[in-house]
Formats: C-alpha cells, sequence, structure tokens
C-alpha cells in the first residue's frame, strides 16, 4: 500500500520529465544562432568618439535565418534606437554572418565601457532560388532567444 507522500512524488518525478526535457530541447534550440561576436570600431575610441558597431551571428541551424532584432546596452543603458530596427540579412546554415548595426558615441570621461548586445528574435528563412532572383520566406521564429554576450572596450586617452 502506497502512503499520500509516495504517491505525490511519483507525480512529481512523472510530471517534472516532460517540463525538463522540453527546457533541454530550448537549450539546445538556443545555440541554433547565437552571437558570436562583438565588433566595435575603433578598438580603442577616445571619450565621446563616434564608433561602428557591428554583431557576428553563427547560425548552426539546418535553414537559413534572418529578420534579426538587437537591445544594445552601454554601460548597462538601454539604447532605444536598435529596439526599433530589424536587419534583413539571410544568414546560410553552417555559416556566419556580420550584421552592421547603428553607431554610437563611446562614453564621456570613462577609461572603459561595456557593450551589451543580445539577440532578441529571429526568423527561420525559406530560401527560393529561380534563375537570377530569391525569394525569402519566413518560416518560423527561432527558439530559445534572446541570447547575447558583451564585450569591454578600452578607452584611449584624449590627445592619443
Amino acid at each position: 500500500m502506497r502512503t499520500i507522500a509516495e504517491v505525490l512524488r511519483i507525480s512529481t518525478v512523472s510530471c517534472l520529465a516532460p517540463l525538463l526535457a522540453g527546457a533541454f530541447v530550448s537549450r539546445v534550440d538556443a545555440a541554433d544562432v547565437r552571437v558570436d561576436a562583438i565588433v566595435v570600431k575603433p578598438a580603442s575610441p577616445g571619450p565621446s568618439a563616434l564608433c561602428e558597431l557591428k554583431v557576428r551571428l553563427k547560425n548552426t541551424g539546418s535553414r537559413s535565418a534572418s529578420y534579426f532584432r538587437f537591445n544594445v546596452k552601454i554601460n548597462g543603458q538601454d539604447v532605444p534606437v536598435y529596439k526599433q530596427s530589424m536587419y534583413a540579412i539571410n544568414i546560410d546554415p553552417g555559416t556566419a554572418g556580420e550584421v552592421a548595426l547603428n553607431n554610437f558615441n563611446s562614453p564621456a570621461g570613462t577609461k572603459a565601457f561595456e557593450v551589451q548586445v543580445t539577440l532578441v528574435e529571429a526568423q527561420w528563412m525559406e530560401v527560393k532560388k529561380d534563375g537570377t532572383s530569391t525569394t525569402t520566406t519566413p518560416s518560423g521564429a527561432v527558439a530559445g532567444l534572446p541570447i547575447g554576450t558583451s564585450l569591454s572596450v578600452t578607452v584611449s586617452p584624449p590627445g592619443s
């Protein structure tokens, strides 16, 4: 004869197993498209300098990905303009692609600052080629997002 505690324990384990399996699948999906690197040019800007921002995305999935939306923080502060933009560049399966984001000004009066880039949204794409034309059609959201990384940038002293 089983006690109520044993029945609850068995029920909890049998209910948790599918949830844990689902969480594992989501983490696997998260690796399909990820932020591979952040590139800031110049690499060591002066204070209040105009900086170019690019993100290298890696697509380890089996389909092309596009329609990327990002969240960018400079020294922990959201930069709203990035949330308003969607970047339509195809990154083929098994490749990496570079996305040029909006430029920004380095913070004034700091020795270093952090750039955080989070891939918030992306779409899988069906790509059809017919002669010289190519048609891309969204075929579903990339699972496991958001995912991101950060880069610490050293500021050059003024006049160097």
